[in-house]
Parts: C-alpha cells; sequence; structure tokens
C-alpha cells in the first residue's frame, strides 16, 4: 500500500486533543478557519495592523518629547494646535484610520478582497508625500527621527497591501480549496501516518458534508501478484536522504494537484472536435494553468496501468514527446522520469526536457498521477535544449458516467517552459499540445487493446 497523505480530517471540539489538532491544521494550513474563528493569516495581519497603530503612536511621542526637551504639554500642543506645516501628529492619524478600517473590513467584515487595502494604502502614500512637501523640516534634535517616522509609515502601508495580495488571501483559497478537495473524497480508507490525523477526519467530517482521505493503496497493475512482491520489499528498503526528498515532493505533488483540478473558477477556454473540453484558471502563483476533459473509448485501469508502467514506450505514439526514460525509481509507487519535449508547430516554441517525480494511486474509483519538476544531480541541463519546469499537475482516469468501459480523462497542466514567449502564443501552444496528446492516444488505444486481448489470449 502507498504511503497515506496529507489531508485527512480534524479532530472533535471539547478535548484537549482537539486543541493539539488546531494548532497542527493552523500550522499546516494558515488559511483555514478553525471551528468557525479566523484564520491563522488573517489574524496576524490584524495584529500587525494594530502594531501599526501602536508603534507609531509611540514613535510621535518620542519625536515630540525629544524635541520638546521631555515637556509632556508639547504632546498636548501637537494635537489642540495642530498644523500640517509644524505638527507630525496627523502621521498618527492616518496609521489610526488605517487601523479602524482594515479591521471594520477585514477582521469583523470578513472581506476577501484586495480592494480596502489598497484604498487605505493609496491614500496613505498620498498624503505622505503630501506632508513631506508641506512640512517644515527644522533642523533640530528631532529631525532625523521625523524623517525615520514618515519614511517607515510610508514602508508599513506598503507591507500591509503586499501582506494581504500575497499571504493573507491566497493561503485562505489553498485552505478552500483544500476543503473543497476533500469533500470530493467519499472513502476513510488507511489509518493516518502523521499525527493528530485521526482527529483532522473527524474535524473536516463536521466542516464538510462528504470527506475522504485521498492517500489510499494504489492497485496493483492488471492485479499482478508481482507488483505487490516488489512493494513489499520497496516498502522496507530505507530510502537515502535524496530519495526521501523525492519521495515527500510526490506526495506534495499529489496533494496539491488534487486540490487544483477539483477547485473552482475555470473558464472555458477551447473545445475540440471530439468533445474535449479545456479551461483556464490563473493559479495562486500568478501563472495560467490549463485543466483538460475528455472520453476515451477504453478502460480506465488498463489505460492508467499502460500510462504509468509502460511510461518509455509513450514516444512510439505520441509525436509530441521524442524521449521518455525512467531514471529512478523510489518505490512502487514513485519514480523519477526524464522526457524530450519536440519543438512546436513551426518551431514557434523550441524542444524542452523535463525531470519529475511520479507519485501514483487509487483515490476512490479514480486513478490518479501526479508529477512535479525537482532538481536530479544524474540529470544535467542539456546544452541544446531548454529545461522546463512543471508544477504540480496530474492525470485523473476514472470510468466514464455515461459509459463505464470507457475512461473519463482528466489533465492538470501547470508548466512553466522558461524563456520568453508571449502568452497568446503560449495558450496556442499548450491547448495544440493537450488536444494533440488526446488525437494520439485515441489512435494508440485500438491497437494497445488488440495487442492486451491477444496477450491474455495467450495466457
Amino acid at each position: 500500500m502507498s504511503r497515506p497523505g496529507y489531508l485527512s480530517a480534524f479532530g472533535g471540539p471539547g478535548s484537549m486533543n482537539s486543541i493539539s489538532s488546531d494548532f497542527w491544521l493552523a500550522s499546516h494550513f494558515p488559511g483555514m478557519q478553525i471551528n468557525g474563528r479566523m484564520s491563522a493569516v488573517r489574524r496576524f495581519f490584524c495584529l500587525f495592523v494594530t502594531f501599526d497603530f501602536l508603534f507609531t503612536s509611540l514613535f510621535w511621542a518620542i519625536c515630540v518629547l525629544i524635541e520638546n526637551e521631555g515637556q509632556y504639554a508639547a504632546l498636548i500642543k501637537e494635537i489642540i494646535h495642530y498644523n500640517i506645516r509644524l505638527s507630525i501628529f496627523d502621521i498618527v492619524m492616518a496609521a489610526a484610520s488605517r487601523f479602524v478600517i482594515l479591521l471594520l473590513f477585514y477582521a469583523l467584515l470578513h472581506i476577501n478582497h484586495w480592494w480596502m487595502v489598497a484604498i487605505t494604502t493609496a491614500g496613505s502614500c498620498a498624503f505622505f508625500i503630501c506632508k513631506s512637501l508641506l512640512y517644515k523640516w527644522n533642523k533640530n534634535t528631532s529631525y532625523p527621527f521625523e524623517v525615520t517616522l514618515v519614511l517607515l509609515s510610508f514602508f508599513i502601508a506598503w507591507i500591509e497591501a503586499w501582506f494581504v495580495d500575497f499571504r493573507v488571501l491566497p493561503q485562505e483559497a489553498r485552505a478552500r480549496s483544500v476543503l473543497e478537495a476533500a469533500s470530493n473524497c467519499d472513502q476513510l480508507e488507511n489509518a493516518p501516518l502523521l499525527p493528530h490525523l485521526e482527529r483532522v477526519r473527524d474535524y473536516l467530517s463536521n466542516y464538510t458534508e462528504t470527506v475522504g482521505d485521498f492517500y489510499s493503496p494504489m492497485e496493483s497493475p492488471l492485479g499482478s501478484d508481482e507488483e505487490d512482491e516488489d512493494f513489499a520489499e520497496s516498502s522496507h528498503r530505507k530510502l537515502t536522504p535524496q530519495e526521501q526528498e523525492i519521495q515527500d515532493s510526490g506526495y506534495e505533488a499529489m496533494q496539491k494537484a488534487w486540490e487544483t483540478i477539483h477547485s473552482s473558477g475555470w473558464k472555458l477556454e477551447k473545445e475540440s472536435s471530439h468533445g474535449d473540453t479545456i479551461y483556464s484558471k490563473v493559479s495562486s502563483k500568478g501563472s495560467k494553468i490549463y485543466k483538460l476533459m475528455g472520453v476515451i473509448d477504453i478502460d480506465a485501469t488498463l489505460l492508467f496501468n499502460e500510462l504509468i508502467y509502460n511510461f518509455e514506450n509513450i514516444p512510439s505514439w505520441n509525436k509530441a514527446i521524442t524521449l521518455g526514460k525512467i531514471v529512478q525509481t523510489i518505490d512502487s509507487c514513485t519514480d523519477v522520469v526524464y522526457q524530450i519535449a519536440a519543438e512546436g508547430p513551426g518551431g514557434v516554441v523550441a524542444a524542452r526536457d523535463f525531470v519529475t517525480v511520479r507519485h501514483w494511486k487509487q483515490i476512490n474509483d479514480s486513478w490518479v498521477c501526479a508529477v512535479l519538476s525537482i532538481e536530479y544531480k544524474d540529470a544535467p541541463l542539456q546544452k541544446n535544449l531548454v529545461r522546463g519546469e512543471n508544477g504540480p499537475g496530474c492525470w485523473v482516469l476514472r470510468p466514464a458516467d455515461e459509459t463505464p468501459k470507457k475512461c473519463s480523462f482528466q489533465w492538470l497542466l501547470d508548466t512553466d517552459l522558461k524563456g520568453w514567449i508571449p502568452q497568446y502564443v503560449l495558450d496556442q501552444a499548450l491547448t495544440y499540445a493537450m488536444t494533440d496528446f488526446m488525437s494520439c492516444l485515441r489512435s494508440y488505444t485500438p491497437a494497445f487493446k488488440a495487442k492486451h486481448l491477444q496477450k491474455r489470449g495467450g495466457r
């Protein structure tokens, strides 16, 4: 059996164990709301906004007291006799305005958009620029402190905008996609390997209607006893540190790809004559990713075993791949492969090579193979090839709903071809490659099925 994965469900409330599960959840998914509470990453943002206000107030008080030799009446004078050219109390009020507005919208109203922090940051920056032009900068003992206060406030306002856009919103979106992916799984099969995962199951079971652990055992190809023996041997073999790192990358690729392919927000990009549909969306990293969905006239298990265990034969029927090679086997469901992709139509996109870890398993009635590019010392860069990079992607094969003897095929593609390629050219090249792959696969399946039937008949 394959190693259980990262996502299961979380403990029930009302016990010390459930509290420790909450800490596990918060550390692994900082964007997740534990028991309906604010996520850890949003809570940190609110604390930072509070720090901004308190720090600015303290710095302002120090500046005024230094300038007036410790006379506390000067603080009152700054407020009552405020003048934009003579007083720096307005910087504190700018911080107070950010504090009130951001906590109102992000803590109380819990909005999930960057527009409000963009308004506060833009407004603060505009004010700081006007302040620096209008303020009467006297060369006295507090002069360096006043400059530092303005610059720090300007810097902190930008940090708040950055943190919302690149930390709070993406991590909360990822946490939601984790729950979405969990709700698509129907069975809890394995005992968890990581600590607290049994309590995690209970937590997610309360959060979603149906929750499953998508790290269940992968079936042996065609029920082979030899594969079971091979797995028994590999499961007892001690992995080297490099192999352990590769194995962990495979598990991570499976988790992230499964979350992404079941996430929402996909938009139709293209539809082929065979009924294949290609969707696209922008990932949390800001890159464009693609999802293909189609049906192929072949048994899903048979096709999956062919794609996985006969990987080096793919170039014989897929003209887009000139070389496919398994360079290292980590365990019975994880390996490292090297492949060279032919140049695109008309030579618009040059040939690329890829080094990826593959990890595969069965998830309920689906067979899933996830991939992720890794650095591999035994596959150095080639002078005449550009090394591409694949983010977490996967193939998902399962019996078609209408005709169980046919295969419902899904392909999540997250790739960076490197080099400067215009986005419209990239869109054309990748969507063409995906539809061309399906055409090649459909052309190959009749011969493969005949060969398989002949092999079974000879036994």
